[in-house]
């Protein structure tokens, strides 16, 4: 027992001591050990102390002689991964060690195609840190890593203008053989940015004129697209202005793309910027007038309630008598009492007769037809209206937030042109007015009907605008920083 403890601290004296060597990058400790343990390296992926192998550590501190050898010995290790699943690779890449990269390319190539826990590959590391040489030699190591993106979608020519590099970007557009044409036009999986779009949105003048210059971008210019709709012109048009947006204006401009947006008439401009004065919006004003809305509400749902079983002109009464004068039958009523109905004759020589008016009834509803009938309607929708608003501000909703403020004051202006309505329609059932008179009332209702639905119109589309807006803005990442 005593000796198995021996053998296990001993093995755990050389793994330090391997470790320690590759830290140091000095080979002849990494020979002796091997002398000593010629099975050390094929044991490094089973110890759970270290969160990765020496291999990893003489890659990213750039030993090319003690990785030879790990490599000579066991070249396995190039494909072992390390807490963040980066593999060798990776890190020599980052740090711009080619003639690490390239030895790792002859014994393992196959980790060109690993991603670690970012989803990004060896190629992604050396654009983002803007290694060209290793760029260039991962490609010609394994070209189909050139369509390779990363996490969010991105392939190395998004990583290149993200990340400011130029130079590199140049050289991937010279690899046509290797088809990057297709990589010039591809949008990210996020919104769907095309490297111009990324170009624009970090004010990379000298990228945006190199860009231009090339005919597959520039000719598709206008009709590359995010998922907002956006082009590259609209994008220019949008951004805040200073130098830099003027001179990606004009370089736009050089090869044939307005950038102006089209501007409205003076007259257009102000009569919208009165209407959005008058119609501001104001939560918290709502919200203190309460009280006075629940009321305003609880007198037109009453006003409304009494006009429905009161309605203008009177209901027939009971005990309806024929004229003692009058011998028509026609003024007879049905027998049955004092709650009998008036007969009705259907036809001109008043002989078919059925139930007609019968006491209760409105009076107005036999004398004017169709007036009554849009009494009705209009003193209805006046009542549910009314009564929904003094219902939500009874329930305690609270009026601050915009949709609500918007159906409150919707609900209200209903409530009250249809009021309105009511009052004129009921003027002309108890009113001998005439026939123009009483086409400047339907002429009045309509205008004061037509008045509300335009403004509910407005409101509610803009709410919808500013919602979509709203949503469009979470989604679009304007990129200011690597």
């Amino acid at each position: 027992m005593e000796i198995k403890i021996v053998d296990n601290n001993e093995e755990e004296e050389r793994m330090r001591d391997l470790y320690d060597a590759a830290l140091k990058g000095c080979v002849s400790t990494l020979n002796t050990l091997l002398q000593q343990d010629p099975l050390i390296l094929h044991r490094v992926s089973s110890q759970t102390t270290f969160f990765e192998t020496p291999l990893h550590k003489s890659s990213l501190l750039g030993h090319l002689e003690f990785t030879k050898t790990l490599l000579a010995r066991c070249p396995k290790l190039g494909l072992e991964l390390d807490s963040f699943r980066s593999t060798p690779l990776h890190l020599a890449s980052a740090q711009g060690h080619i003639d690490i990269v390239k030895e790792l390319l002859k014994s393992c190539g196959e980790a060109c195609f690993f991603r670690d826990q970012e989803h990004k590959i060896p190629l992604h590391y050396a654009v983002i840190r803007g290694r060209r040489d290793v760029v260039l030699e991962l490609i010609r190591a394994k070209p189909e890593s050139l369509t390779f993106r990363d996490d969010k979608g991105k392939n190395i020519l998004h990583l290149c203008v993200m990340y400011n590099h130029l130079e590199i970007l140049k050289e991937l557009e010279a690899f046509t053989h290797y088809d990057t044409n297709n990589l010039l036009t591809e949008g990210d999986s996020d919104v769907k940015n095309t490297i111009l779009h990324l170009a624009i949105m970090l004010k990379q003048v000298e990228t945006v004129r190199y860009l231009m210059s090339i005919p597959k971008i520039r000719s598709e210019a206008l009709n590359l697209k995010n998922n907002m709709g956006y082009s590259a012109r609209d994008i220019v048009a949008q951004i805040p202005k200073d130098s830099m947006s003027l001179e990606m204006q004009v370089i736009l401009m050089e090869f044939g793309i307005n950038c102006e947006k089209k501007e409205e008439s003076w007259w257009q401009r102000k009569v919208f910027n009165r209407i959005d004065k008058w119609l501001v919006y104001n939560g918290e004003q709502l919200e203190q007038m309460r009280g006075n809305i629940c009321t305003v509400a609880s007198v037109i749902s009453t006003i409304s309630f009494q006009a429905a079983l009161n309605p203008p002109g009177s209901v027939i009464q009971q005990n309806i008598k024929s004229s003692n004068n009058s011998s028509d039958p026609s003024f007879n009523t049905f027998p049955g009492g004092p709650f009998a109905c008036l007969p009705w004759f259907s036809d001109v020589n008043r002989k078919n007769h059925t139930k007609g008016p019968c006491p209760g009834q409105a009076i107005s509803s036999y004398m004017d037809p169709n007036a009554f009938k849009f009494f009705m309607l209009s003193n209805t929708i006046s009542f549910l209206a009314s009564l929904g608003i003094a219902l939500l501000i009874v329930l305690g909703v609270p009026l601050h937030r915009r949709s609500v403020s918007c159906m409150v004051s919707q609900g209200m202006g209903l409530s009250m042109s249809c009021l309105i309505s009511s009052y004129l329609l009921g003027v002309r059932l108890v009113s001998p007015i005439g026939h123009y008179q009483y086409k400047a009332i339907v002429i009045t209702i309509f205008i004061v009907n037509g008045l509300h639905a335009l403004i509910g119109i407005y409101v509610s589309v803009k709410l919808v605008m500013e919602k979509v807006k709203k949503k469009q803005n979470k989604q679009v990442k304007v990129y200011t920083s690597p």
